[in-house]
């Protein structure tokens, strides 16, 4: 008779911790990740830039710290495993799918200020300093 309700506390326990670990937990889903200036990791990052990361039409927000590093947390199931989230700092955006709790973005190519093409900076310099040339060398004639 102990034998019989042993054995039913033992499937009693079974049957909960089969019912516990089926049960899927909803986590919050955190988008962190880096803005850097140049093309790759190891440029400088990139201080004081607001992020906007969107995930389902919900915009969170931070501004980078001294490393470059930006996080946001979305509560559990608004940003769900496959959804698409955009992290933008200025012009430089990424897209990822969600695929764990913690989905990593880094921001590459973030202009720290916009400079006109360098190649127009030049020509005009260079036309300048052609025309100030040409023009002296006429006056000593």
């Amino acid at each position: 008779m102990n034998a019989k309700i042993i054995t039913g506390i033992v499937i009693a326990v079974l049957a909960l911790m089969t019912f516990v670990t089926a049960t899927p937990v909803s986590l919050p889903t955190v988008i962190d990740g880096h803005v850097y200036s140049g093309e790759s990791m190891f440029t400088p990052p990139v201080q004081g830039v607001t992020v906007d990361v969107t995930c389902n039409d919900i915009v969170l927000s931070d501004d980078t710290d001294s490393d470059g590093y930006f996080r946001v947390l979305y509560s559990a199931g608004v940003c769900p495993f496959g959804s698409e989230v955009e992290a933008c700092a200025g012009s430089s955006c990424d897209t990822r799918e969600v695929m764990e709790s913690t989905t990593r973005i880094n921001l590459l190519g973030f202009k720290l200020f916009d400079v006109p093409e360098f190649g127009l900076i030049a020509a005009g310099l260079a036309l300048g300093g052609a025309g100030i040339g040409y023009a002296t060398l006429r006056r000593r004639k």
